[in-house]
């Protein structure tokens, strides 16, 4: 029996060179991937008024009990009361006093949703860095 190159006996015994399959043989999609997107960053201004944003509407969903959008005196004196109580300690009036006088400097009696912004911003100003060498230990004295 003549072996030859027809002959589907020498296929098997003959040394072939085998080309990998390519992206087309396999049907693998290539090419149009979506590069991920980093995160938008935002400026420390933007952090720190979002921060403040989400402060007064708690603040004035916590003491606005009428519903109303505003916050009179003594809704916010009565809010007070009551987060003194649930820390359990008691309620320092002429602290939530000083506070009210930052948030109603016109003095009407009632402040706003955006004046709520704005007085809290005053009386809780936030800023962003590091916290000096000594804040933990400061911290740490206050809470025993």
């Amino acid at each position: 029996m003549k072996i030859g190159s027809d002959s589907s006996l020498y296929a098997l015994i003959a040394q072939t060179r085998r080309n990998a399959p390519s992206v087309t043989d396999e049907k693998m999609a290539m090419g149009n991937t979506p590069v991920p997107k980093a995160p938008t960053v935002r400026s420390d201004q933007e952090l720190i008024a979002e921060f403040h944003a989400r402060m007064s509407k708690q603040a004035l969903d916590w003491a606005d009990t009428d519903q109303d959008g505003k916050v009179t005196k003594a809704e916010f004196m009565d809010g007070q009361a009551r987060l003194a109580e649930l820390n359990g300690q008691p309620h320092d009036t002429a602290y939530s006093e000083s506070k009210w006088a930052k948030l109603d400097v016109g003095g009407k009696g009632w402040v706003s949703g955006d004046e709520l912004d704005e007085g809290l911003g005053k009386i809780f100003p936030v800023k962003v860095g590091h916290l000096d060498s000594g804040y933990a230990e400061r911290l740490r004295t206050r809470q025993s």
